[in-house]
């Protein structure tokens, strides 16, 4: 049992040995404790004022709460559609995975074009697998050489990057 000791109930001393026999003795006694001339007395004119006085409270109105008001029902519906449209619109099977035979060849192009990454086009030719590849494959049209010297001119700032030997 758990005492508390904030209890402001308090028992008098020595109540509990004695209780007994209080209450015996109370019992024993044929007579009532409780007065008979003002047990049950109704106040004076209690009848001859009391319909007026339940007229006068049936007249004011009570204010009528409903239990389930239409806002929150309307509120409740709009929900649970907005969840039911989202949930049905929702693509649910991902099991398509994305990969680059998706991406379109001037996808990128352009991603490679807009970023910048700083390699050069020998770093990148290091990178790339030269397998299953022809010399054919690269030359489906052929260069003219005036093309090729021009482009070299515009893009070439030191042939030493090359690395042409001379054979003479």
């Amino acid at each position: 049992m758990n005492k508390n000791k904030n209890n402001p109930f308090k028992t008098p001393e020595g109540y509990f040995d004695s209780f007994e026999d209080k209450l015996m003795d109370k019992l024993s006694k044929t007579e009532s404790t409780i007065p008979k001339d003002s047990a049950f007395k109704v106040p004076d004119n209690y009848f001859e004022s009391f319909n007026e006085s339940l007229i006068g409270k049936l007249d004011n109105e009570p204010k009528v709460i409903p239990l389930f008001p239409i806002k929150k029902i309307i509120t409740v519906a709009a929900s649970i559609a907005a969840i039911a449209i989202i949930a049905l619109n929702y693509n649910w099977s991902s099991s398509s995975e994305l990969s680059f035979s998706n991406l379109a060849n001037t996808d990128i192009e352009a991603y490679f074009e807009n970023n910048d990454f700083e390699l050069s086009p020998y770093e990148i030719a290091e990178v790339l697998p030269v397998t299953n590849t022809e010399y054919s494959d690269f030359l489906s049209s052929p260069i003219e050489s005036d093309n090729l010297l021009d482009y070299l001119n515009e893009n070439v700032s030191d042939f030493d990057e090359f690395n042409i030997e001379d054979n003479e």
